[in-house]
């Protein structure tokens, strides 16, 4: 074999198994293509300062046209809807809070006598780029991050990148997906690598023979990486493109390199197909049990289910409340809990990436460097972990008093002590400039333009993503704002107001911009100023409520009794659970989990999760329409 010429035989395998895995595509998919609906409130939204921010995720899905295949013979189909919210007892007392939380709290009256609206359908779901990594990482023990440094992010519709409607495949995508499958599986099947012990288990080649290491891995790796028992046939398709390369010439090692290259360019790896008997029924019913155990482990950890999960799938017991809520008490203590921990929080505010859409201005801003970037992100993170995590108000991450510092962003803020490189948590009791999320230098500085601040897109963010509330998009043919004539030495909040003079532009500004008036004693990357261009900052504003307010500090408490505050954090954590934007079959269910959440629940996070998975949303489906 060593001097076997490999080039043809492996051009040869690689046809075949091109051709297998496109085959097995479309002979998987034979149910309905299909596009989301158009329309709703995900599309970004305008500013007449000549910024665009991401409206709220809470409208109907806003991709016409983005089609999906549907799996197998039968129509991928629907999370989402209206349901019976679940019920659980009391939260812990103090530390982290278990998911079990929930007050029993009656709201069967939510909605009045209205009888309950059926799930929609959604088209089927495709990995995300974080999903993938994470699955991956548990599925064959590689942490290289590869599929992170082969893939672009996704950006999805709404404020969330796994968004089914939004998960297409391009061209270059699936090109991409064949590179990286071979790499994986090169890497997989590596001497010594923990992806060949994934991949082969306890069989010994040596021992046992080379075929029945195949037929093993072919029956129990692939039901891993596909996250459900496999069907008649599916076993020996698989075991038929090791046998060919072998036929080919080449090794064991390089035949079930391709065998686990095909098992990932499946779309039963790169989709998570819910297949039904009759694809073009409406009838609601439950979804089939290792489904569940997909939904409930890519909501909590962003990854496939482990073996407990798919264990209680094939036991039945996913089929009674009693079964997932055991699991996701279970799930919400495993480290891999910290996706759904920094991933909700980080792409609902949108502070993961704080240069995602433009960079500060080195030449303005010169002590933004990686390491503040890397500093003002982990402060958000870890300061928002708490909320998820420990059994206190959620709604306090708008005024909470204490912060997560290290030495560089505590000098950042001026603020003193003794700190290191290690964050630590920190008082913030006699601190009138920081406290509550909107004085933290994340937000600050992802709702700012390069060269300045921006009241108008700190609104906007507020009220799409705090208050799920978004403007309108701004009319046509409004000029830029550097356009507009303002006397030398204007503040931006001189400029802004002389350009939106005109009533057209005077009614949604008039919402907006008080709110970012409010945060103008921060500069683009959110250091403390008293001045704006030479002139005193005027941080004054009224919101639409009528309630007036100075300073970032006052608007957070104001903000703090808003209505549409605990709403907003509900629908939000509802699109992200069922992964699409909520749509008008959801509103009695976002209404019952509301007054849950608000009201006995004492605004826990982890009660709130526990009803979401209860909900008709996370347990039914029904086929295309």
């Amino acid at each position: 074999m060593a001097a076997h010429n490999m080039t043809e035989p492996r051009t040869r395998v690689l046809g075949m198994r091109l051709c297998a895995c496109l085959a097995a595509l479309l002979a998987g998919c034979t149910g309905t293509i299909t596009g989301s609906p158009s329309g709703g409130s995900g599309a970004s939204a305008g500013t007449t300062d000549g910024t665009t921010h991401p409206g709220a995720g809470g409208g109907s899905s806003a991709t016409g046209g983005s089609a999906a295949a549907t799996g197998g013979n039968a129509a991928a189909t629907a999370t989402g809807g209206a349901g019976t919210v679940g019920t659980g007892g009391s939260g812990g007392a103090g530390g982290t809070a278990s998911a079990t939380g929930g007050s029993g709290a009656d709201t069967s009256t939510a909605c009045g006598s209205a009888a309950p609206a059926g799930v929609p359908f959604r088209v089927m779901t495709r990995l995300n780029r974080v999903e993938y990594d994470n699955t991956v990482r548990d599925l064959l023990g590689d942490t290289t991050h590869a599929v992170l440094g082969a893939l672009d992010p996704d950006s999805g519709d709404g404020a969330f990148d796994n968004n089914a409607a939004a998960l297409t495949i391009s061209p270059t995508l699936a090109s991409q997906y064949e590179a990286l499958a071979l790499t994986l599986a090169t890497r997989a099947m590596a001497a010594g690598s923990p992806g060949r012990a994934a991949v082969l288990g306890t069989c010994n080649p040596q021992s046992v023979g080379e075929a029945t290491c195949a037929g093993q891995a072919a029956n129990e790796f692939a039901a891993r990486a596909w996250r459900r028992p496999l069907k008649a046939g599916e076993a020996d398709k698989l075991l038929g493109i090791y046998t060919q390369a072998r036929d080919a010439g080449l090794s064991f090692d390089d035949g079930m390199k391709f065998l686990v290259d095909a098992v990932l360019l499946s779309p039963y790896f790169l989709f998570r197909p819910e297949l039904d008997a009759t694809p073009d029924s409406t009838d609601q019913h439950a979804v089939d049990p290792y489904e569940l155990a997909s939904r409930l482990s890519y909501f909590v950890w962003s990854s496939l289910p482990d073996a407990a999960l798919i264990d209680a799938a094939a036991k039945g017991t996913l089929a009674s409340s009693a079964g997932v809520q055991a699991q996701l008490d279970r799930m919400w203590t495993d480290p891999k809990a910290d996706a759904l921990f920094a991933r909700f929080p980080g792409l609902w505010l949108n502070t993961q990436n704080v240069t995602v859409s433009k960079a500060p201005a080195a030449d303005i801003f010169p002590q933004f460097d990686a390491a503040l970037q890397t500093a003002m992100q982990t402060e958000t993170s870890m300061f928002m972990r708490d909320f998820m995590t420990k059994d206190v108000n959620f709604m306090d991450f708008m005024t909470a008093k204490f912060t997560y510092l290290n030495a560089k962003l505590a000098q950042f803020y001026g603020i003193s002590g003794q700190f290191n490189d290690t964050f630590q948590r920190v008082a913030l009791d006699d601190n009138d400039r920081r406290g509550g999320i909107l004085t933290q230098a994340s937000f600050l500085t992802v709702s700012s333009l390069s060269e300045r601040t921006s009241p108008v897109r700190r609104g906007q963010w507020v009220l799409a993503r705090v208050l799920a509330d978004p403007p309108p998009p701004p009319p046509a043919m409004v000029p830029p704002l550097d356009t507009t004539t303002v006397p030398a030495g204007a503040t931006m909040r001189e400029r802004l107001e002389a350009h939106v003079g005109n009533g057209v532009c005077a009614s949604c500004h008039s919402v907006m911009d008080p709110i970012g008036f409010g945060l103008e004693n921060y500069d683009a990357i959110g250091a403390w100023r008293d001045t704006d261009n030479g002139s005193p900052v005027d941080a004054s504003g009224t919101l639409d409520t009528g309630s007036s307010f100075t300073g970032g500090v006052a608007l957070e408490a104001l903000l703090r009794q808003d209505p549409r505050m605990p709403t907003a954090v509900v629908q939000y954590l509802f699109s992200y659970a069922v992964g699409r934007e909520t749509q008008a079959e959801d509103a009695c269910v976002i209404t019952q989990l509301t007054q849950a959440f608000n009201g006995n629940d004492n605004g826990r996070m982890s009660a709130l999760v526990r009803r979401v998975v209860a909900t008709d949303a996370m347990l039914s489906r029904r086929g295309a329409p």
